[in-house]
């Protein structure tokens, strides 16, 4: 079992980009990973941020833990670590984006930072070359823009981001956003 909690915080953009946004010493994290140029919401597909940003006023940071229970995290066999993440984490990125589309739809010139890498294809399109097929549902990440994720999970929400070779953490966190204009 499982359960959710939810924090938010507004900061202006122009404050956000200054105090957090590091792409020239976070690209180097992204260009580990083994998604790098692999996937249209993670670099090098991903604007500038100062770009990107520009149209927007204000960001209201989202992030939404999910906690895991014990016998969750009693669970150390990869498989069943896998199939629980997705059952719960992954399903709560998928309410959570699916949420912010609509919130989207509903004001005006708004847009939406996602927890994490775009998901919305089985196989990205970027690994035959070919352009996004869903344009519309992409959306990029703080991390694929070179934000100091930690930082701003910790200083804006008061959620320390959690990792664990072995099983679950006692939560993970999923941080998405939703800017909205001038």
């Amino acid at each position: 079992m499982y359960q959710i909690a939810v924090r938010t915080k507004q900061i202006p953009v122009a404050q956000c980009l200054q105090t957090y946004c590091f792409p020239e010493r976070f690209l180097p994290l992204c260009q580990a990973c083994p998604e790098y140029e692999k996937n249209w919401s993670c670099p090098t597909g991903v604007p500038d941020a100062a770009s990107y940003f520009a149209p927007y006023d204000t960001l209201t940071m989202i992030g939404v833990q999910v906690f895991y229970d014990e016998a969750m995290r009693a669970h150390t066999d990869p498989d069943t670590v896998e199939r629980l993440q997705q059952e719960s984490y992954g399903k709560v990125k998928k309410i959570l984006l699916e949420t912010m589309l609509g919130l989207e739809r509903a004001c005006s010139q708004s847009m939406t930072i996602a927890a994490g890498r775009c998901e919305q294809c089985v196989r990205c399109s970027r690994l035959e070359g070919r352009a996004c097929v869903k344009p519309e549902r992409r959306r990029y990440s703080f991390s694929a823009f070179g934000f100091d994720l930690t930082a701003m999970a910790r200083e804006l929400l008061g959620i320390e981001l959690l990792w664990s070779k072995t099983g679950l953490p006692e939560y993970h966190a999923a941080i998405a956003a939703f800017l909205t204009p001038r």
